[in-house]
């Protein structure tokens, strides 16, 4: 059996956790871990090492990882406003790449990782696992088969809170620390990280985890957003400034209007199952959604009949263990899995770089639009 030789650049704790998931696959092998952090990329290839009887590498720079390892593909969980350079140098050297959500943080990374694809012919997937839920898989069923009619309507949320984010990074040791208050957030030998600039201030570049699954629905992309925020401040117990909620308005190619909104610093409950996201799609058949609050339950209206509760749920029961048992409700195998079966049998995979940029591109432009008080913009089709 065929192994494929892996990097992993950026090994912090969701890292780690994604590590453990990869080695559920047969056909896994990690060679070298980077990571800027102190001694992060050492420990933690001492703990794989031994767990795995393996000989991987650790180092502190993407450079030297690239200089030294030998590498087939490379998963990117670093800072995601900062992984598409390394995601296109590594492609342009050869090497398959898989990154986190977001894909890119403007249009130009958008076209930057396109246009790697396209010239260097490397396998790109986006490790965006919601689109694997089981209930998104049993929606694309029912839309296949017909069963919504046309599709009129989508909606979703991702309303996250929590009290203390990971906003600052100490410039000596490169670790994340979580502020309690502003004068901790204004520490001299701290710097703020990526997700001060999206969880405070731009919380709508995080949309890619409601229009992947829901695109997979309704087929399309989108083609036009607008977009309304809140006025940045301090609403809430949090100490820091902060815009409460984005919500954009979208139009797809297929004559169908999405509704996204995206918060992460108001209190908000979490919905059973799906913890922070909610969706919906409205056809002229059918209607599904999926749970409201922890007291809800998943839901089908059908245009001939009534609301009936559904038990779709996240995990698909009939899969195998690594993939029932995986991180993020059992999705968190799903994109693995693929990226591994597009490598080793020359496909492409199922979350390619323009279902990923279709997912960024509308997320971006509808941030740029919040800042203008909700104008038009047009999505630029990626796929010319």
């Amino acid at each position: 059996m065929k192994k494929v030789r892996m990097g992993f650049l950026g090994i912090g704790p969701r890292g780690q956790g994604l590590v453990e998931c990869y080695m559920n696959h047969p056909q896994v092998e990690f060679v070298a871990f980077a990571d800027i952090a102190e001694n992060r990329a050492a420990d933690f290839a001492a703990y794989y090492n031994k767990k795995y009887n393996a000989n991987a590498k650790a180092y502190t720079s993407y450079e030297a990882m690239m200089k030294e390892a030998k590498m087939d593909a490379m998963m990117i969980g670093m800072d995601p406003d900062k992984q598409v350079d390394y995601a296109v140098d590594a492609m342009y050297k050869g090497i398959h790449v898989m990154t986190e959500v977001p894909c890119a943080f403007t249009i130009k990374q958008c076209w930057d990782l396109v246009n790697a694809v396209k010239k260097t012919g490397c396998k790109y997937q986006l490790g965006e696992q919601t689109r694997y839920w089981n209930f998104i898989k049993e929606w694309r069923k029912m839309a296949a088969a017909g069963e919504f009619g046309k599709i009129i309507y989508a909606e979703g949320e991702y309303l996250h809170y929590e009290k203390y984010w990971d906003l600052l990074r100490d410039k000596k040791t490169n670790y994340e620390i979580c502020p309690k208050n502003l004068d901790e957030l204004n520490d001299p030998n701290c710097e703020k990280s990526w997700r001060y600039y999206t969880c405070l201030y731009n919380p709508i570049l995080y949309m890619p985890h409601e229009l992947s699954p829901l695109l997979s629905v309704t087929g399309g992309r989108i083609e036009r957003v607008s977009c309304f925020a809140n006025k940045p401040g301090r609403y809430t117990d949090t100490q820091f400034e902060a815009v409460p909620l984005q919500t954009a308005l979208m139009y797809n190619s297929n004559d169908t209007i999405f509704s996204l909104r995206a918060g992460f610093s108001v209190p908000y409950g979490p919905k059973l199952e799906t913890g922070a996201h909610w969706y919906q799609i409205k056809g002229t058949k059918a209607t599904v959604e999926t749970c409201r609050s922890t007291l809800d339950t998943m839901k089908l209206y059908h245009a001939d009949g009534e609301w009936e509760t559904k038990d779709w749920g996240c995990v698909d029961q009939t899969e195998p263990d690594e993939i029932k048992n995986a991180s993020h409700g059992g999705a968190d195998f799903y994109p693995i899995m693929y990226f591994i079966d597009a490598i080793v049998n020359d496909k492409t995979p199922p979350m390619d770089v323009y279902k990923a940029v279709e997912t960024a591109a509308p997320a971006i432009l509808a941030n740029e639009s919040s800042k203008y008080g909700g104008m038009m913009m047009e999505v630029p089709d990626f796929r010319v």
